[in-house]
Protein backbone atom coordinates (compact mmCIF):
# COMPACT_ATOMS: atom_id res chain seq x y z
CA UNK A 1 0.00 0.00 0.00
CA UNK A 2 1.56 3.22 -1.54
CA UNK A 3 0.11 6.26 0.43
CA UNK A 4 -3.51 5.16 -0.63
CA UNK A 5 -6.53 7.70 0.47
CA UNK A 6 -10.24 6.69 -0.76
CA UNK A 7 -13.75 7.31 0.39
CA UNK A 8 -17.36 6.32 -0.53
CA UNK A 9 -18.49 10.14 -1.05
CA UNK A 10 -16.49 13.32 -1.67
CA UNK A 11 -14.92 15.12 1.22
CA UNK A 12 -15.09 12.52 3.72
CA UNK A 13 -12.51 10.14 3.41
CA UNK A 14 -12.29 6.40 4.66
CA UNK A 15 -8.60 5.92 4.56
CA UNK A 16 -5.62 8.78 4.14
CA UNK A 17 -2.27 8.28 3.17
CA UNK A 18 -2.08 4.47 3.67
CA UNK A 19 1.53 3.48 3.70
CA UNK A 20 2.76 -0.07 4.62
CA UNK A 21 4.06 -3.49 3.24
CA UNK A 22 2.27 -6.86 3.97
CA UNK A 23 5.42 -8.98 3.64
CA UNK A 24 5.70 -11.80 0.90
CA UNK A 25 4.68 -15.30 2.80
CA UNK A 26 4.12 -13.48 6.24
CA UNK A 27 1.06 -12.92 8.34
CA UNK A 28 -0.28 -9.03 8.93
CA UNK A 29 -2.74 -8.25 11.01
CA UNK A 30 -5.31 -4.89 10.65
CA UNK A 31 -6.00 -3.52 13.96
CA UNK A 32 -8.66 -1.03 14.93
CA UNK A 33 -11.85 0.25 16.15
CA UNK A 34 -15.02 -0.16 14.60
CA UNK A 35 -14.73 2.44 11.54
CA UNK A 36 -11.28 2.52 11.37
CA UNK A 37 -11.03 1.12 7.77
CA UNK A 38 -9.89 -1.95 8.14
CA UNK A 39 -12.91 -3.43 5.51
CA UNK A 40 -12.53 -0.99 3.21
CA UNK A 41 -8.78 -1.34 3.12
CA UNK A 42 -9.72 -5.54 2.17
CA UNK A 43 -12.52 -4.23 -0.17
CA UNK A 44 -9.98 -1.78 -1.99
CA UNK A 45 -7.36 -4.89 -1.73
CA UNK A 46 -9.51 -6.90 -3.96
CA UNK A 47 -10.47 -3.89 -6.40
CA UNK A 48 -14.52 -3.90 -5.39
CA UNK A 49 -13.60 -0.32 -5.12
CA UNK A 50 -10.38 1.65 -6.69
CA UNK A 51 -8.10 3.51 -4.74
CA UNK A 52 -8.49 7.49 -5.18
CA UNK A 53 -4.74 8.45 -4.49
CA UNK A 54 -1.89 6.09 -4.13
CA UNK A 55 -1.75 2.46 -5.64
CA UNK A 56 -1.90 -1.14 -4.06
CA UNK A 57 0.86 -3.34 -5.72
CA UNK A 58 1.40 -6.98 -5.54
CA UNK A 59 3.84 -8.29 -6.56
CA UNK A 60 5.69 -5.06 -7.35
CA UNK A 61 2.86 -4.70 -10.12
CA UNK A 62 -0.11 -1.98 -9.54
CA UNK A 63 -3.66 -3.79 -9.02
CA UNK A 64 -5.05 -1.10 -11.36
CA UNK A 65 -3.35 -3.06 -14.04
CA UNK A 66 -4.22 -5.95 -14.12
CA UNK A 67 -7.65 -7.51 -14.72
CA UNK A 68 -10.18 -7.91 -11.29
CA UNK A 69 -10.58 -11.48 -12.46
CA UNK A 70 -6.65 -12.51 -12.89
CA UNK A 71 -6.25 -10.55 -9.54
CA UNK A 72 -8.98 -12.69 -7.68
CA UNK A 73 -7.79 -15.66 -8.60
CA UNK A 74 -4.69 -14.68 -6.85
CA UNK A 75 -6.64 -14.52 -3.78
CA UNK A 76 -8.38 -16.26 -1.12
CA UNK A 77 -11.14 -14.67 1.21
CA UNK A 78 -12.72 -16.21 4.57
CA UNK A 79 -15.11 -13.32 5.71
CA UNK A 80 -16.72 -13.78 9.57
CA UNK A 81 -19.88 -14.68 8.15
CA UNK A 82 -19.13 -17.24 4.98
CA UNK A 83 -22.01 -17.79 2.78
CA UNK A 84 -22.81 -21.38 1.74
CA UNK A 85 -25.14 -21.68 -1.27
CA UNK A 86 -27.53 -24.47 -1.63
CA UNK A 87 -26.15 -27.46 -2.86
CA UNK A 88 -23.70 -30.15 -1.67
CA UNK A 89 -21.14 -29.79 1.17
CA UNK A 90 -18.61 -30.84 -2.11
CA UNK A 91 -20.11 -28.51 -4.40
CA UNK A 92 -19.36 -25.49 -1.94
CA UNK A 93 -16.02 -26.50 -1.53
CA UNK A 94 -15.12 -26.42 -4.86
CA UNK A 95 -16.54 -23.10 -5.82
CA UNK A 96 -12.70 -22.24 -4.02
CA UNK A 97 -11.63 -23.89 -7.75
CA UNK A 98 -13.84 -25.46 -10.07
CA UNK A 99 -11.46 -28.02 -11.48
CA UNK A 100 -10.29 -29.15 -7.74
CA UNK A 101 -10.99 -32.93 -7.70
CA UNK A 102 -12.72 -35.08 -5.35
CA UNK A 103 -9.30 -36.33 -3.52
CA UNK A 104 -8.32 -32.71 -3.19
CA UNK A 105 -11.43 -31.20 -1.55
CA UNK A 106 -11.11 -34.16 1.11
CA UNK A 107 -8.00 -32.94 1.56
CA UNK A 108 -8.83 -29.68 2.19
CA UNK A 109 -11.50 -30.41 4.87
CA UNK A 110 -9.16 -32.40 6.65
CA UNK A 111 -6.89 -29.59 7.01
CA UNK A 112 -9.70 -27.09 7.69
CA UNK A 113 -10.73 -29.68 10.44
CA UNK A 114 -14.18 -30.32 8.76
CA UNK A 115 -13.20 -33.79 7.43
CA UNK A 116 -15.10 -35.30 10.89
CA UNK A 117 -18.02 -33.84 11.03
CA UNK A 118 -18.77 -34.12 6.92
CA UNK A 119 -18.35 -37.58 7.40
CA UNK A 120 -21.27 -37.68 9.90
CA UNK A 121 -23.67 -35.94 7.77
CA UNK A 122 -26.35 -38.45 5.96
CA UNK A 123 -24.50 -38.68 2.59
CA UNK A 124 -20.95 -37.40 4.00
CA UNK A 125 -19.49 -34.97 1.14
CA UNK A 126 -22.66 -35.38 -0.86
CA UNK A 127 -25.21 -34.16 1.35
CA UNK A 128 -27.41 -31.36 0.77
CA UNK A 129 -26.54 -27.89 2.87
CA UNK A 130 -29.52 -26.08 2.24
CA UNK A 131 -29.34 -21.98 1.16
CA UNK A 132 -27.05 -20.43 3.30
CA UNK A 133 -25.67 -23.64 5.24
CA UNK A 134 -28.79 -23.84 7.10
CA UNK A 135 -28.71 -27.23 8.32
CA UNK A 136 -24.82 -26.67 9.29
CA UNK A 137 -23.75 -24.95 12.49
CA UNK A 138 -21.64 -21.32 12.57
CA UNK A 139 -18.46 -22.97 13.03
CA UNK A 140 -19.36 -25.89 10.64
CA UNK A 141 -19.69 -22.99 8.15
CA UNK A 142 -17.12 -21.51 8.87
CA UNK A 143 -14.94 -24.37 8.58
CA UNK A 144 -16.61 -25.06 5.11
CA UNK A 145 -15.27 -21.44 4.15
CA UNK A 146 -11.64 -22.53 4.99
CA UNK A 147 -11.64 -25.55 3.19
CA UNK A 148 -13.00 -23.43 0.19
CA UNK A 149 -10.03 -21.24 0.98
CA UNK A 150 -7.56 -23.92 1.08
CA UNK A 151 -8.30 -26.05 -2.39
CA UNK A 152 -8.42 -22.34 -4.11
CA UNK A 153 -4.63 -22.69 -3.94
CA UNK A 154 -4.28 -18.92 -3.83
CA UNK A 155 -0.96 -17.15 -2.31
CA UNK A 156 -2.91 -14.36 -0.93
CA UNK A 157 -5.19 -14.92 2.06
CA UNK A 158 -7.50 -11.96 3.38
CA UNK A 159 -8.85 -12.98 6.44
CA UNK A 160 -11.81 -11.73 8.91
CA UNK A 161 -11.19 -13.87 12.06
CA UNK A 162 -14.12 -12.91 14.23
CA UNK A 163 -15.19 -15.96 15.93
CA UNK A 164 -17.29 -14.34 18.70
CA UNK A 165 -20.56 -16.29 17.53
CA UNK A 166 -18.78 -19.65 18.23
CA UNK A 167 -19.10 -21.63 21.13
CA UNK A 168 -15.46 -22.58 22.83
CA UNK A 169 -15.20 -25.50 20.99
CA UNK A 170 -16.02 -24.70 18.02
CA UNK A 171 -14.12 -21.52 18.20
CA UNK A 172 -10.30 -24.07 18.67
CA UNK A 173 -11.22 -26.14 15.77
CA UNK A 174 -11.18 -22.89 13.58
CA UNK A 175 -8.89 -21.12 14.81
CA UNK A 176 -6.52 -24.50 14.03
CA UNK A 177 -7.52 -24.67 10.92
CA UNK A 178 -6.86 -20.87 10.24
CA UNK A 179 -3.15 -21.29 11.17
CA UNK A 180 -3.04 -24.20 8.94
CA UNK A 181 -4.08 -22.29 6.27
CA UNK A 182 -2.17 -19.18 6.67
CA UNK A 183 1.13 -20.99 6.54
CA UNK A 184 3.50 -20.02 3.47
CA UNK A 185 0.59 -17.60 2.59
CA UNK A 186 0.57 -13.53 2.52
CA UNK A 187 -1.85 -13.69 4.67
CA UNK A 188 -3.98 -9.91 5.87
CA UNK A 189 -6.09 -10.47 8.98
CA UNK A 190 -8.88 -7.84 10.13
CA UNK A 191 -7.89 -8.39 13.68
CA UNK A 192 -11.35 -8.37 16.40
CA UNK A 193 -9.18 -10.51 18.99
CA UNK A 194 -5.78 -9.54 19.73
CA UNK A 195 -5.22 -13.00 21.89
CA UNK A 196 -5.21 -14.57 18.26
CA UNK A 197 -3.36 -11.96 16.39
CA UNK A 198 -0.34 -11.03 19.15
CA UNK A 199 2.36 -13.87 17.53
CA UNK A 200 1.42 -12.68 13.55
CA UNK A 201 4.79 -10.72 12.07
CA UNK A 202 3.13 -7.56 11.70
CA UNK A 203 0.41 -5.10 13.42
CA UNK A 204 -0.80 -2.33 11.72
CA UNK A 205 -2.98 -0.12 13.83
CA UNK A 206 -5.53 2.21 12.62
CA UNK A 207 -7.17 4.90 13.84
CA UNK A 208 -9.57 7.07 12.16
CA UNK A 209 -8.56 6.10 8.58
CA UNK A 210 -4.46 6.96 9.45
CA UNK A 211 -1.95 4.46 10.34
CA UNK A 212 -0.60 5.51 13.74
CA UNK A 213 1.27 2.46 14.90
CA UNK A 214 3.11 -0.32 13.09
CA UNK A 215 5.27 -3.16 14.13
CA UNK A 216 5.22 -6.89 16.20
CA UNK A 217 3.37 -7.20 19.04
CA UNK A 218 6.32 -6.89 21.89
CA UNK A 219 7.64 -3.30 19.75
CA UNK A 220 3.61 -2.06 20.04
CA UNK A 221 3.10 -2.83 23.75
CA UNK A 222 6.06 -1.22 24.60
CA UNK A 223 5.33 1.81 22.45
CA UNK A 224 2.75 2.40 24.88
CA UNK A 225 0.20 4.09 22.54
CA UNK A 226 -3.01 2.92 21.17
CA UNK A 227 -2.29 -0.68 20.16
CA UNK A 228 -1.04 -1.33 24.12
CA UNK A 229 -4.29 0.35 25.72
CA UNK A 230 -6.31 -1.54 23.53
CA UNK A 231 -4.43 -5.02 24.81
CA UNK A 232 -4.83 -3.59 28.01
CA UNK A 233 -8.37 -3.21 27.80
CA UNK A 234 -9.61 -5.90 25.64
CA UNK A 235 -12.19 -8.35 27.68
CA UNK A 236 -11.98 -12.08 27.23
CA UNK A 237 -9.73 -11.20 24.09
CA UNK A 238 -12.09 -8.99 22.23
CA UNK A 239 -11.54 -5.45 21.80
CA UNK A 240 -14.52 -3.50 23.78
CA UNK A 241 -15.13 0.13 24.45
CA UNK A 242 -12.97 1.09 21.89
CA UNK A 243 -14.24 4.74 21.55
CA UNK A 244 -12.88 5.23 25.17
CA UNK A 245 -9.87 3.93 24.78
CA UNK A 246 -9.45 6.34 21.30
CA UNK A 247 -10.18 9.25 22.90
CA UNK A 248 -8.20 8.57 25.98
CA UNK A 249 -5.12 7.69 23.29
CA UNK A 250 -5.48 10.87 21.04
CA UNK A 251 -3.68 14.09 21.95
CA UNK A 252 -5.95 17.56 22.75
CA UNK A 253 -6.30 19.55 20.29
Amino acid sequence: FNNVSFGYVADAPVLQDLSFIAAAGKMTAIVGASGAGKSTLVALLQRFHDVEAGSIEVDCQDILEVTKQSLRRSIAYVSQQPYLFEGTIRDNIRYGRLSASDAEIELAAQQAEADGFIRQQPLGYDTPVGEGGVTLSGGQRQRLSIARAIVRQAPILLLDEATSALDNEAEARVQQALTKVMQGRTTIVIAHRLSTIAALDRLVVLDGGRIVEQGTHDELVALDGLYARLWKRQSGGFLFNEESVLEETRPAE
